[in-house]
């Protein structure tokens, strides 16, 4: 079958077919993946910490002893009623096990595994795609208009709103990573607590990186040529839960947009007129540091700086345990680039 959305797998978990074996979830954000997958257990069997419903193991247990899959799908509850078979941390060995389900040879207990990103190339994810005893459910990067959504619905429950301008700071501090844009509203709820709205500097004031590092300030220092301060930013950032290759995401947005304005430049705009009339707003507290950005980059550089930028959010995706040294090399090649620039103003 082929790939399904998550909003998709909630519809087929209220009403399961018993022709579908196993779930593979997959994504970069591994707390997303972890909490979609417990989810779905939950809606599969229940409390997904109750032993006597839930199987929980992990990819070495299964990679170790493949036919240990097989009877746990095919073992008996001791309650009766279903049970739920969850792996964790599954690669490409976990095929081997998982084949007889995928062919449909197997039946029971369902399958919920989860994993990290899987490439196109992945021979698990192409039989899982293929297989009509199978749902593969890939986790892609949350859009702003989502993280915007669950932010809205989240502070809800507390009987909370929240202005569009409180909103679009939010995402910048906190990014569009699922999890960690959860922990920070949960934070804000609790910050906000018996208040009727939140204001901006409510989310200034709570969210981000206990150090008051922020993506924006990463993507900043890269075109504003700090060099020390880029290092610095990067470093505090991914020691506080920050993806490495999400920082990339968030420099190569900016690198498109600082060619937008060049361009408009280019046309014979000024740079204050393009980033003070953006829209999206650039946040008041940027504009002068954007404005020093259009000036000192061409749109040449800034459409090199963009394709580079691509080359290594793609690298880090396909080697996702040398991410961080993959965007640590890239965001400081381009913020010398950024020093020679502004030196040679």
């Amino acid at each position: 079958m082929t790939a399904i959305k998550p909003a998709g797998l909630d519809a087929f978990l209220r009403s399961p077919d018993p022709a579908i074996a196993a779930i593979l979830i997959h994504g970069e954000e591994g707390d997303a993946v972890r909490e979609l997958a417990r989810r779905a257990v939950k809606k599969i069997v229940g409390p997904p910490d109750d032993p006597f419903a839930v199987t929980s193991l992990t990819d070495q247990d299964v990679v170790s002893d493949p036919a240990r899959l097989i009877d746990e799908v095919q073992s008996i509850s001791m309650f009766g009623g279903s049970r739920a078979i969850w792996v964790k941390g599954v690669g490409e060995g976990f095929l081997k096990a998982a084949l007889p389900l995928l062919e449909g040879k197997a039946r029971g207990n369902l399958v919920v595994a989860e994993a990290a990103a899987l490439p196109k190339n992945s021979q698990l994810r192409a039989q899982f795609e293929k297989s009509p005893h199978a749902l593969i459910v890939p986790l892609y990067e949350a859009e702003a208009g989502e993280i915007a959504g669950m932010v809205e619905q989240l502070l809800r429950q507390d009987n909370l709103k929240i202005g569009q301008d409180a909103l679009a700071r939010f995402i910048e501090l906190a990014g569009t990573a699922r999890g960690l844009a959860t922990r920070e509203a949960e934070k804000l709820a609790l910050y906000c607590l018996g208040r009727a709205r939140v204001s901006v500097e409510d989310v200034e004031a709570i969210c981000g990186n206990d150090t008051g590092s922020t993506p924006d300030a990463l993507a900043d220092a890269v075109f504003g040529g700090e060099v020390a301060e880029a290092d610095r930013l990067f470093h505090d950032l991914v020691r506080g839960g920050q993806d490495a290759g999400r920082l990339l995401g968030v420099v190569h947005g900016q690198a498109l947009r600082l060619a937008e304005f060049r361009l408009a430049v280019d046309r014979g705009a000024t740079a204050d007129q393009v980033v003070k009339q953006a829209r999206p707003p650039v946040f008041f507290r940027r504009q002068r540091l954007v404005i020093a950005q259009v000036r000192a980059w061409g749109l040449s550089d800034l459409v090199t700086a963009g394709g580079t930028l691509s080359a290594n959010v793609l690298a880090a995706r396909q080697n996702s345990e040398l991410a961080q040294a993959i965007a640590g090399r890239c965001l400081l090649s381009l913020a010398r680039k950024g020093l020679a620039l502004r030196l040679d103003r």
